[in-house]
């Protein structure tokens, strides 16, 4: 199929979402305009996104499905969407493998493991479907923990990250690199690092970019540790590196080192650099403006 189709797909999944976001602004509880039709555009958007085999954005639609289906209470078609999620982001997971398409592989791995752990939550823990979801999780990972409370990763990186960004935008960053760094314990902690490379790597600069603006001294027990990892210019002796491209693992260095000596100019060229790189993301690159701005006074 042409390019052009495509991006007439996207453009269409993009205005169903701008539609859901209007929704969730006026929704109350007995007032739910539209809800229904939105559900059924991406449904049909899902499907469209199938046949012309971009499994990715399949996955995008039954989560946004999903959301509009939690808006009418509707438990049952919620948890059919988070599955179909789940399930359609292996299949892209498959693809990629399949294309040999190196270092995004977890990021989909990481869609299903949300999907699916949110449907568990909404299921009883005698439901055949929760069973038929454990199998399979297990499939994706064979030592992925069941217990008769469910608790992985997934549980809680999507509350922590989002109360993490909230705690950007108040300008807590001691809250915010807290949280994020129990998202990050969790996983070495269970030794699941393999299936969240994209979590570890966005937590990962985050967390040093707050740390850079915080300026806390040594003392500080996980800022000193923390600093350590990035004090040394050229040294990628520290599993770390293996996170990002020898690029952004330099720069990252090179913007620690820069803070730490108070260079100003070069702090601007590293800032110059990462603006144009795709690693980081919107919100890493506005705390990165605002750590030169402060350095800057």
């Amino acid at each position: 199929m042409s390019s052009q189709f495509h991006k007439d797909l996207i453009h269409q999944y993009k205005t169903t979402c701008n539609k859901l976001k209007k929704i969730q602004r006026v929704f109350f509880k007995h007032f739910a305009p539209n809800v229904c039709e939105v559900a059924d555009e991406f449904g049909s958007l899902a499907a469209s996104f199938n046949n012309s085999l971009l499994p990715e954005y399949a996955a995008l639609c039954y989560m946004g499905q999903g959301k509009c289906e939690k808006m009418i209470g509707n438990d049952a078609g919620e948890v059919d969407a988070l599955l179909r999620a789940a399930r359609t982001y292996r299949v892209a997971h498959n693809k990629q493998i399949k294309i040999k398409i190196e270092n995004i592989y977890g990021d989909h791995l990481e869609g299903a493991f949300r999907c699916y752990t949110q449907a568990l939550l909404k299921l009883p823990d005698d439901s055949v479907t929760k069973a038929a979801i454990i199998r399979e999780l297990k499939e994706i990972n064979p030592n992925v923990e069941i217990i008769s409370n469910f608790s992985s990763p997934c549980h809680r990186i999507w509350d922590l990250e989002q109360s993490a960004e909230d705690s950007i935008k108040f300008h807590d960053y001691v809250a915010a690199f807290e949280k994020l760094t129990e998202i990050y314990d969790d996983i070495i902690e269970r030794r699941c690092e393999a299936l969240y490379p994209e979590v570890m790597k966005r937590v990962e600069i985050t967390r040093l970019l707050l740390l850079c603006i915080l300026q806390l001294p040594p003392s500080v027990r996980y800022d000193h540790k923390f600093i350590e990892r990035y004090s040394s210019l050229g040294d990628t002796s520290t599993n770390l590196s293996s996170l990002f491209s020898d690029e952004l693992f330099f720069l990252l260095q090179s913007l620690v080192i820069s803070c730490q000596a108070k260079d100003i100019e070069s702090l601007v060229e590293v800032r110059d650099e990462l603006s144009h790189c795709s690693e980081l993301s919107a919100s890493q690159q506005l705390l990165l403006a605002e750590l030169v701005s402060k350095y800057s006074k």
